[in-house]
């Protein structure tokens, strides 16, 4: 069953975010996961609390769990906190279309 990481990023050092975004990337290589990201996205409802949304979709909820506790991606969460804030990070597994 696929599992999804969602996260809201508001950007106050774009120069340093990419430092993160680059170590993020990297932390990626050999997972099992598509990456779907954009900035400013348009607000049909409500306040969107950041600058940019990012959509991750794995395999399973294994890999995804692997892939946040890995090595790779703990050493680039302090790159992010450096050059943006978090409004909000989620995971969550595919209910099979199931509301």
């Amino acid at each position: 069953m696929a599992s999804y990481f969602v996260g809201v990023v508001d950007k106050y050092d774009v120069e340093k975010y990419g430092l993160y975004a680059a170590a993020g990337y990297q932390s990626i290589a050999g997972f099992d996961v598509e990456v779907t990201m954009a900035e400013n996205p348009q607000v049909l409802e409500g306040n969107f609390p950041g600058t940019t949304i990012i959509i991750m979709k794995f395999k399973d909820e294994d890999g995804a769990t692997r892939w946040y506790n890995s090595d790779a991606y703990q050493a680039a969460i302090s790159l992010r906190h450096a050059a943006a804030s978090t409004p909000f990070l989620v995971q969550f597994s595919d209910a099979g279309g199931q509301a």
